[in-house]
């Protein structure tokens, strides 16, 4: 193969994780299929500064289709959250108690069950955030792995879809081969049909051999589908050159080849009024049909 591309399917799934000072990253990337290159992050606080940065890894790594990329930020061992007691909160609720009592002359006294009830003076502290530096070296890690595995995958689905595609290119010629014998003999066959029939409409008198040659040869130019036998082989030409020696992604191109084919192979079947023509062009556009049904997978 040239042009340094190898065929990729669309779809995919890669997965990755990498721990830094006791912080784990784990990151997914899934493809899906798309006209277009459309890439969706889903990023923790933490790190969402990395966001352009892995954007563009996303882009240089695939050319069309749609990634989803998620990214989870974890403590591999989690710091509990922490029970805080606001000292200077109680000293401030006591004075006010001691004033109070001078002030109206009460009595009593608060114990430490009713202070730590009084609101404020109890606090749940959660644990601190990951810190920005390990949290986004982890998550460069695991974003590398993740998209690692997901380019992997595409391009193995993508060697697949091409064997598959090839062997189906392979059938078309075939049933192209069947097709041009079948067509071939047609002219000949409608010639001498038409020649029977004026024949017997006209046994009294002889018909002008000049004017019986022109509408043989009108007749037999109208069923003649040669051009459309050698446009089909063209296309099949290129969508093997496109599958085998690839430039860069080939499901627009091979989308399109097909859609031509599939238009050849209908003015072949309009055209021809021999079974064995139709069913062989039938049976190209039934191939074709199926391909493009692939194709629909690849970048």
């Amino acid at each position: 193969m040239t042009g340094g591309y190898v065929v990729r399917s669309m779809t995919g799934f890669g997965a990755g994780a990498a721990g830094r000072d006791g912080l784990r990253a784990e990151v997914e990337i899934r493809g899906f299929n798309n006209r277009y290159l459309d890439v969706r992050l889903r990023l923790p606080p933490e790190v969402a500064g990395l966001e352009e940065e892995l954007r563009r890894r996303v882009q240089g790594s695939a050319a069309r289709g749609r990634v989803d990329a998620s990214v989870k930020l974890a403590q591999e061992v989690p710091d509990a959250p922490r029970l805080e007691v606001r000292s200077s909160l109680i000293v401030e609720y006591l004075e006010a108690a001691r004033a109070l009592k001078r002030l109206h002359r009460l009595r009593g006294a608060m114990g430490v069950d009713q202070l730590l009830a009084l609101p404020g003076v109890v606090q749940v502290v959660p644990a601190a955030p990951p810190a920005e530096g390990p949290a986004s070296e982890a998550v460069r890690e695991a974003f590398g792995g993740a998209l690692e595995a997901f380019s992997a995958m595409r391009l193995s689905e993508g060697g697949r879809l091409a064997s598959d595609l090839r062997a189906r290119l392979g059938e078309i010629e075939a049933s192209l081969a069947r097709l041009t014998g079948e067509a071939a003999r047609q002219p000949a066959i409608v010639a001498d049909r038409l020649k029977e029939r004026i024949g017997s409409l006209m046994s009294s008198a002889a018909p002008d051999p000049a004017r019986l040659a022109q509408e043989v040869a009108l007749l037999a130019d109208r069923v003649d589908v040669s051009e459309e036998i050698v446009r089909l082989r063209g296309y099949l030409e290129q969508a093997r050159e496109t599958l085998d020696r690839p430039q860069g992604p080939v499901g627009k191109t091979l989308d399109f080849v097909m859609q031509e084919m599939n238009r050849e192979a209908n003015t072949v079947s309009s055209k021809s009024e021999a079974l064995p023509v139709c069913q062989e062009a039938l049976r190209i556009r039934s191939l074709v049909e199926s391909i493009r049904e692939q194709v629909q997978n690849l970048e």
